[in-house]
C-alpha cells in the first residue's frame, strides 16, 4: 500500500543581506543568476538580495531531520521557487524570488542557504526594511516528502508503533525525512514562531493548527481504518 506524500514546513534563518547597488558585485553572477527569472534586465539597484538558511540536517524541537542527501534534493529545487509570508499561499502574492542556491557546512551541521531578490518597489520598501533591519529575521520552508522513516526501527513512522521524542535503548527517536517531491515556496515568518508543522495534505488535511505530533496521529489513524463496503440491495 502506497502511502500519501507529506506537506510539510520547517524553520530556518536569515543569515545575510547583500548590498544591492554595487555593479561590482555582479562580477559573482548575482545579478544574471536574477535576469533568468525576470523579463527584461534588472540593474542592480532595482533588486534587494538577500541570502537565507532555509533547513537543516539536525533533529529539530519537533523530532524530524532531513538527511543531507535530501537537502542537496531541496537546494537542486528551490531556484525560481516564490518567497512568502507566513506561507500564505492563498492570500498574498510572492514577495520575491529564490535564484540560486547552495548546501553550507559548519561543523557537523549542514543547511540549505539560497539566495533571493526582492524588487525595490515602493509596495516592497517597508518589507525589504524590516528584513535589513532584523526585525523579519526568520524564515521556514513549505515542501513535501513521501516518507518519513523512523530512525528506531528504519520503517514508515504512520507504520509503526514509535514515539517522536520518547526514547528507545538511550536514543530518543525521530523521523527522517525520505523522498523530498516537492519545494513549494520559502518563506519569511514572525519572531517567535511555533515553528516546524503540518500545514496542509494531500488528500484530507489535519485540522489548522496542528502539530506535528497530531498530524501524524491522524496519518496513523486512517492508515488502520478498515474499508466498509456496502453491498447494493
Amino acid at each position: 500500500m502506497e502511502l500519501e506524500p507529506f506537506v510539510f514546513h520547517h524553520t530556518g534563518a536569515l543569515v545575510g543581506a547583500r548590498r544591492a547597488p554595487a555593479p561590482a558585485e555582479t562580477a559573482d553572477g548575482a545579478l544574471a543568476a536574477v535576469n533568468r527569472f525576470a523579463l527584461r534586465p534588472l540593474a542592480a539597484e532595482e533588486v534587494a538580495l538577500f541570502e537565507l538558511d532555509l533547513c537543516h540536517n539536525q533533529v529539530d524541537r519537533h523530532f524530524s531531520r532531513f538527511p543531507e542527501e535530501e537537502l542537496e534534493t531541496v537546494s537542486a529545487m528551490t531556484p525560481g521557487r516564490p518567497l512568502m509570508e507566513r506561507h500564505d499561499l492563498r492570500g498574498s502574492l510572492p514577495r520575491g524570488t529564490f535564484f540560486r542556491s547552495r548546501l553550507h557546512r559548519d561543523g557537523d551541521r549542514v543547511s540549505v542557504r539560497p539566495e533571493v531578490y526582492v524588487l525595490r518597489t515602493e509596495e516592497n520598501r517597508g518589507f525589504i526594511l524590516n528584513i535589513e533591519g532584523g526585525v523579519y529575521r526568520e524564515t521556514s520552508i513549505g515542501f513535501s516528502f513521501r516518507t518519513p522513516e523512523c530512525s528506531v526501527c528504519g520503517r514508515d513512522l504512520r507504520t509503526c508503533d514509535h514515539v517522536p521524542g520518547r526514547e528507545y535503548g538511550g536514543a530518543a527517536c525521530h523521523f527522517v525525512m525520505r523522498g523530498v517531491l516537492e519545494v513549494i515556496e520559502g518563506s519569511v515568518v514572525p519572531a517567535g514562531s511555533q515553528g516546524t508543522g503540518f500545514v496542509a495534505r494531500r488528500g484530507p488535511a489535519p485540522p489548522a493548527g496542528c502539530g506535528a505530533a497530531r498530524a501524524l496521529e491522524i496519518a496513523r489513524d486512517r492508515l488502520h481504518t478498515p474499508y466498509t463496503l456496502l453491498a447494493a440491495e
